[in-house]
Formats: C-alpha cells, structure tokens, sequence
C-alpha cells in the first residue's frame, strides 16, 4: 500500500482522490445546509437550491465517468436530510438517485467540442450546463413516469423548482473558465504542469538563439536541405570537395 510523500509529492491516483474527496465534502455540507436552512427560515420556498448539477459537471470535466458518485449520491443525502421534515418513501429516492444520472451523457459533447476548446468561449461554455439540465429534467421525469406520475407534470414541475440551480450552474462556469486548470481534464492538467516546469528548469544562458539572425530565406533554405546520416549535420555547404 503507497504512503503519502512526507515531502508534499503524492501520486496520481492519491490526487484524484483528494480532489473528488474534496468536491463530495463540499456537495454534502453544501446540500445539508441547504435542506435545513431553506426548511427551517423559509419552509414556503418553491425553489429548490442546489449545487448538485454544478459540483457534479465540474467533477464530470475533470474526471469523466467518476463523476456519476456525485449525482448518485445526491439524491440519497437529499431524501436523507428531507426525511427530517417529512416522510420520504424508496420512491423519492430512486427519482432522485436514478434521475440524476441522466445528467452523464452530458459528457458526449466533449467529442464533438473538445474540453479545451468549448471553455475558451462564453457562449460555447454556457451549452455544457444547459444541456445537462435538460437530460436532468427529461431523467427525473422518465423516472417518475415508471411509478406512475405524469410524465409532462414532473417535467414541468421539475422545470420549475429547478431553474434556479441552473442559474447557478452558468455562473459557475463563466467564472471557473477563466481558472487555469480548473475545467481542464486532470491528466492533461498534469502532464501540462509537469513539461511547464520541465521547461522552466532550462536557464536562459543554455538557449541558442542565434537563429534569430538568419533570414526567412536562410531558414527555408536549412528546413529544406537533407541532412546526411550520422549526426544529423550537413557539412558539405561548410567544407566544399577542394578543400578537403
């Protein structure tokens, strides 16, 4: 069994584990105080506040299908701090768990906009939470309908209670876009961060660049001649037949 380095240096898969650990400790507490506080000072609230869709698109980004834990787990810690108020049966349970994974397929749109390219534009960033909200709506839905309910009245229902969150989804993202890393796959991530610092070990003094005084044309004419096997050095320009 691997150890944390005492040196601050820990592995690949002991960081994917203090980052996932790290966004369920924030959905968790996040979530029950969001319950019992919205329960106890504003019980009439038609909204439901949640960051569920956030924290678990973030997770989505940043380790793909790992990311199915968060709204999983959701639905489980949502009826467990709901039943403090109320009565919540195995049905509840199994809309929200089950609905919620609907939010995955989500992922898809990384193979059509890759991850880098669809945070570098606001307009592009905003299509990840929406069409994610849209499969949370149309799952949840789906779900209720196999135990009966109206499929069209949970839709429009869940719609409703939901929109705020979405709201809160966006913001996220405009803001997280502009973190370097943040919504950025986390082995790319690190093998970025590993060759930038590999890069930045090389000192100035080591660096050629007499390059910089040789011409568009001089340089075209160096890509284009052949070099001769061996070192990779054409020396026939340098030492012409006669004088060898």
């Amino acid at each position: 069994m691997k150890k944390l380095n005492i040196g601050g240096v820990v592995s690949y898969n002991q960081y994917k584990l203090v980052d996932i650990m790290l966004f369920l400790v924030i959905m968790t507490a996040l979530e029950a105080v969001n319950v019992f506080a919205i329960k106890k000072w504003f019980p009439g609230m038609l909204f439901t506040v949640s960051l569920m869709l956030t924290v678990s698109l973030i997770v989505l980004v940043r380790w793909n299908f790992l990311a199915a834990i968060f709204p999983a787990l959701h639905g489980v810690l949502f009826c467990a701090f709901l039943s403090s108020f109320q009565t919540v049966g195995v049905e509840e349970y199994v809309i929200y768990s089950v609905g919620n994974l609907f939010i995955l397929p989500s992922w898809f749109i990384f193979k059509v906009i890759p991850k880098e390219k669809l945070f570098k534009k606001w307009y592009l960033t905003v299509i990840y939470p929406v069409i994610a909200f849209i499969l949370l709506l149309l799952g949840r839905s789906a779900v209720a309908a196999c135990f009966g309910h109206r499929f069209i009245d949970i839709l429009g229902n869940t719609l409703f209670t939901e929109s705020l969150n979405l709201a809160f989804a966006l913001i996220a993202f405009l803001i997280l876009r502009r973190f370097d890393g943040m919504l950025e796959d986390q082995k790319i991530y690190l093998k970025r961060v590993a060759r930038e610092r590999e890069d930045a070990r090389i000192p100035k003094e080591e660096v050629w660049a007499g390059y910089t005084e040789l011409d568009e044309e001089e340089l075209k004419s160096l890509h284009g001649d052949k070099a001769e096997e061996g070192d990779g050095i054409d020396l026939r320009d340098e030492y012409p037949p006669e004088s060898r």
